[in-house]
């Protein structure tokens, strides 16, 4: 009898605590974790007053559902936008607002940038109100107060939208009329031929390492380059320069190189720089860096065969040169 009682009292409780689940409202966003490779805001207000922030996921497919709601991850993901300008704009009121850059597959592919400002912030959180906060990591990149820069990974509570019941739909319906600002240099522009029998008349024979060239680069097709190409028994460098004969640090494009038995490079700890793993084409996993001095330059590693690939590229973007990698392992060794 007493096992009865017991039971009953415990069907009682759970059976009150579904009903009281099943009635509250679901804030999709604020209860959905959706994992974000990196949130960098570059804490520098420009003469209009506008800061920059790039939003990086992991995901590459941004239109896959979020468990249990009709969102998509686009959807939360600038939800999340949102959410952060409203909660940087009432800390600072002079700001106007933050220019968005959204990249998905850990930064391989730029979708555009979104520039929210803080009035269209504080007006998205009137009508959706806001729930409860969200624990938020942002690594900040700023200027000490010598002039030097710095980077600190702070950790934010910011109250998240209450997108529930109908207000899911209107969300959506607003979020389908946001359309992203496209980069000049978007992935269908023009790409001039990388001249790959050309550079491989110079590099057989002289090496033993597989080689591994591009098929196009990120330029237009009225970008000439000027190529200096060495090869040895462990490997081979192609150095790419604008202007015929110039080989200073002005004319530098990038370099495509190959190294036996050399190691990837390590982690820079320098506030500006950027270090991550990414999926390359085949399913090769590589590394991209971007170190920034006076100027930055970007550049993806790979292994293959114990043989370690770099392409390097002068103030590159991780998409661009991503691209240039994948045309070289999709072509296959030569």
């Amino acid at each position: 009898m007493r096992k009865k009682r017991l039971f009953a009292a415990v069907f009682a409780v759970v059976a009150t605590a579904l009903a009281i689940a099943l009635l509250r409202p679901q804030a999709i966003v604020a209860e959905t974790e959706v994992p974000i490779t990196e949130i960098r805001w570059f804490n520098f207000a420009s003469k209009e007053g506008w800061q920059h922030i790039q939003f990086t996921v992991a995901s590459e497919d941004n239109t896959k559902p979020v468990s249990g709601s009709k969102l998509r991850l686009y959807h939360v993901h600038i939800a999340r936008m949102f959410e952060i300008s409203h909660f940087l704009c009432d800390r600072d009121r002079t700001s106007a607002g933050y220019d968005w850059s959204y990249e998905v597959a850990n930064g391989n592919i730029n979708v555009g940038r979104f520039k929210i400002s803080c009035n269209l912030a504080r007006e998205i959180a009137t009508t959706y109100d806001l729930g409860k906060p969200k624990i938020t990591i942002i690594r900040r990149n700023f200027h000490l107060k010598d002039g030097g820069p710095s980077v600190a990974l702070e950790q934010y509570s910011i109250p998240v939208l209450n997108l529930t019941k109908n207000k899911i739909s209107q969300w959506m319906n607003f979020v389908k009329n946001l359309t992203p600002i496209r980069d000049s240099l978007g992935a269908d522009k023009a790409r001039s031929h990388f001249p790959r029998s050309r550079i491989l008349q110079q590099i057989k024979g002289k090496t033993r390492v597989p080689v591994f060239l591009p098929s196009r680069l990120p330029l237009s097709d009225i970008q000439q380059l000027d190529f200096d190409v060495k090869a040895g028994s462990h490997g081979y460098i192609i150095a790419m320069y604008f202007g015929k004969g110039c080989r200073g640090g002005a004319c530098y494009f990038g370099t495509v190189e190959a190294t036996r038995d050399e190691p990837v490079s390590p982690p820079s700890k320098l506030p500006n720089d950027t270090y991550r793993s990414i999926q390359l084409a085949n399913g090769i996993r590589g590394t991209f860096f971007n170190i920034c001095g006076p100027y930055c330059i970007a550049f993806v590693e790979w292994h293959n065969g114990g043989v370690l690939y770099r392409i390097k590229m002068k103030n590159g973007r991780q998409p661009e040169l991503v691209q240039m990698v994948n045309s070289a392992i999709k072509a296959g060794q030569r």
